[in-house]
């Protein structure tokens, strides 16, 4: 097409010329230029510091409209020519991704996203069928994949990538440990349980208790009980007012709710039909919400998995346009706030 040819003379004129020319007053091929730049460890130290030079000193500064130029570039290629990025399930079989509601919107949202950028997703599962960390990076390398977006563990409270990070540019969904530390999108847990907080008080509820999820808690190191204790209208009593695990014991919960006289009920996870159905009968429990994505009849928070995806695919796909690989000197990490629902879908 002309208007891509144009566009590559376009870039040439405003960034590869300028790469040129630092290359040339360090001595060095384009190429090792460009390396440099990135601070890739395939340069030598001395080398990557002359190039550092000759850059500051010829006032060579990327062009940020390269980035809008190449996602414009993408999106005019044909389907099969498009870029392709990896969506690498950490701790899921097939099995589980087809099974478990969070990690199909997750997928889609990503998907949806990385198509809009002019670019296709592919998954990948890291421990299904024999697969290894090292298979995957040789997988990924062949087939000429670069960015790569790594799933919210399902389970583990870390994961470990041993790769050569040189070849991707990569992000993470999610707040579980990941090492190294990459760039990682995620949901905002603390304002979701502050609007929950919220919301029971505009209901009229003064003293609500919360039920949390203990690897959850642990997963998001203690942000939702953190929000709960500095948003209690009654702060000496909060903590009392917290407990973990969920109502399955029902003649124990209630000895717990009347004690603390809790007059709403906020979950961390969705209470079962069972659950919630004689939690509705406590006479003075005003209000049951949740911060789990509510697909039941509760208020609460949808936390917006689809777009907290997306969001790590604008992570990865920005490195692209930068030509940024490896891991981070100091990584980003974006967090979404949720939406409030009144019931599920509302």
């Amino acid at each position: 097409m002309r208007v891509e040819s144009n566009a590559f003379d376009f870039m040439a004129d405003i960034q590869h010329c300028s790469l040129l020319k630092v290359a040339r007053a360090a001595g060095v091929a384009a190429s090792t230029a460009s390396l440099a730049l990135r601070g890739s460890p395939l340069v030598k130290a001395v080398t990557t510091a002359r190039v550092k030079a000759a850059a500051e000193r010829l006032g060579y500064r990327a062009d940020p409209r390269v980035g809008s130029l190449m996602a414009r570039i993408r999106r005019a290629k044909a389907a099969k020519d498009r870029e392709r990025l990896a969506f690498v399930w950490v701790s899921a079989t097939r099995a589980d991704t087809r099974r478990e509601w969070f990690a199909q919107v997750t997928f889609a949202g990503a998907k949806k996203r990385a198509e809009e950028l002019g670019c296709a997703l592919e998954g990948f599962w890291l421990h299904d069928d024999g697969m290894t960390a090292a298979r995957l990076e040789k997988i990924l390398v062949t087939r000429g994949i670069t960015g790569v977006v790594f799933s919210a563990p399902l389970r583990d409270m870390e994961v470990t990538v041993e790769w050569n990070w040189w070849h991707f540019a990569a992000a993470i969904i999610g707040n579980s440990e990941f090492h190294p530390s990459l760039h990682r999108a995620g949901h905002y847990h603390y304002r979701s349980m502050w609007t929950a907080m919220e919301k029971v008080r505009a209901a009229g509820c003064g003293r609500p208790a919360a039920i949390l999820h203990e690897p959850h808690h642990r997963r998001i190191h203690g942000v939702h009980q953190a929000a709960f204790l500095a948003n209690h209208p009654l702060p000496k009593q909060a903590l009392a007012m917290t407990r973990f695990g969920l109502p399955s014991d029902e003649a124990e919960t209630r000895a717990w709710l009347a004690k603390v006289k809790a007059d709403a009920l906020i979950f961390v996870v969705s209470p079962n039909e069972k659950e919630l159905a004689w939690l509705r009968t406590l006479p003075g429990l005003k209000q049951v919400v949740t911060l789990a994505s509510p697909r039941a009849e509760l208020p609460g928070i949808d936390m917006r998995e689809d777009l907290v995806a997306a969001s790590a695919v604008d992570l990865v796909v920005a490195q692209l346009h930068r030509n940024e690989r490896g891991v981070p000197a100091h990584p980003t990490t974006l967090l979404l706030e949720g939406e409030w629902r009144e019931r599920a879908g509302g």
